[in-house]
């Protein structure tokens, strides 16, 4: 019978044992490093701190301490919400201690890495910057029965011949705070990594936006990437495929933390429509801010971007009406039977709602707030409001386009 193959992700921290004390055969030693010595990796995919304040925190310019102090003054919107689930996790490691430690390798000869950094982080660098920030304000651990510092964090040291990236994307992969853009430089940085090549130049070669190397680099194929992770070749053409949104797209997903799935119509069907892309992509942040105010996801919102980017396909697709105006109006066109059936319904519903009392339509709501049967009512209804205002949209942006 032949061996059945198993995935990197199945088996890097099988034999981490998160709650040990003694040091960990073949995935490497446990210890309690001081914070000093560690820095975050340059190379990870995930990386917390603005790329000003990396930057800066690389170079050694920049304490942690005093970057995570920057970042906390100086925070737009984006970087609010990343603070506060910061925050959240420093509370629980205070009060609860750190569960699960982080994963770190030595600094090697030659790398670049502050001088006093004697280890780079290969997994949990949000761990790390909450014990930072419980240390910044001056609090302490309570683990059990025992008080700790936050100045030293657990960690297991890495032994040689780790695949790094692989690390990374593991933890990170299938996580739902990891937008899109870091997900797809996550998987290029492990096929450098693969091939044995610097994966510095994904920081700064455009080429990597249209997902085709220079032809003088020689790098495995994307397979050995999918096969090392687990991976599907289709999930893996899901990921990679959001680099090649226009940049502007690409610095909102970045900015706002727009997951891969949510945004994958967009990759899919507007590759080809860079003002489609940016249209679409505001909508839907404009969704999440009117639909997310507590954070939680939507169950409707991807198949509102898949209908809203349906729309503007079909849209891009027409040709350009050419009615004829009399009197400065314009005289009626041509109508079909889909308009004509439309219009019909919306003026029967707009009906149905004038005939309903204040009293019916506050029972209703009470009743569709409180009641779990209504729940798929409730996201119809979301469903509803939001396939309105992309019409609406779209009608504005014709009767612009008749004015001019």
């Amino acid at each position: 019978m032949a061996k059945k193959k198993t995935s990197l992700s199945q088996t890097l921290f099988r034999d981490i044992d998160p709650y040990g004390d003694t040091a960990v055969s073949d995935a490497g030693t446990l210890a309690r490093l001081a914070l000093d010595v560690v820095r975050p990796d340059p190379g990870q995919p995930r990386r917390l701190l603005p790329g000003a304040l990396m930057q800066q925190l690389v170079a050694g310019t920049l304490t942690p301490r005093d970057a995570l102090s920057r970042w906390l003054e100086t925070a737009d919107e984006a970087g609010q919400s990343r603070i506060h689930e910061l925050r959240k996790l420093a509370s629980s490691i205070a009060q609860h201690g750190l569960i699960n430690p982080i994963t770190v390798r030595q600094v090697t000869p030659g790398e670049t890495a502050p001088a006093d950094a004697q280890y780079l982080i290969v997994t949990g660098e949000r761990r790390y910057w909450a014990h930072t920030l419980l240390a910044l304000e001056g609090q302490k651990i309570q683990a059990g029965n025992e008080v700790l510092s936050p100045t030293e964090i657990p960690a297991i040291v890495t032994g040689p011949g780790i695949t790094i990236r692989a690390h990374q994307l593991i933890e990170n992969i299938m996580r739902e705070d990891i937008n899109a853009v870091e997900k797809a430089l996550g998987l290029w940085a492990l096929r450098y990594e693969l091939s044995e090549t610097d994966t510095s130049a994904l920081d700064s070669a455009d080429w990597v936006n249209y997902s085709s190397p220079p032809p003088e680099m020689e790098l495995v194929p994307w397979t050995a990437v999918s096969d090392a992770l687990g991976i599907s070749k289709r999930y893996r053409i899901f990921i990679t495929s959001v680099l090649n949104l226009s940049p502007p797209a690409l610095a909102l997903v970045q900015e706002y933390d727009l997951a891969e799935m949510t945004i994958r119509p967009i990759v899919q069907k507007l590759r080809d429509f860079p003002d489609l892309q940016m249209k679409a992509l505001q909508q839907l942040l404009a969704w999440q801010q009117e639909e997310e105010p507590d954070g939680g996801p939507r169950r409707g919102i991807t198949k509102a971007v898949q209908s809203l980017v349906e729309q503007l396909v079909a849209r891009e697709q027409l040709p350009p009406p050419t009615p004829q105006r009399v009197d400065g109006r314009t005289e009626r066109i041509q109508r079909t039977s889909e308009t004509k059936r439309f219009s019909s319904k919306v003026r029967g519903t707009l009906r149905f709602m004038q005939r309903l009392e204040p009293t019916h339509l506050a029972l209703i709501a009470r009743e569709l707030a409180h009641d779990m049967t209504y729940l798929d009512t409730v996201d119809e209804l979301r469903d509803l409001r939001q396939q309105l205002e992309v019409l609406l949209s779209q009608i504005d942006d014709y009767q612009e386009t008749d004015i001019t």
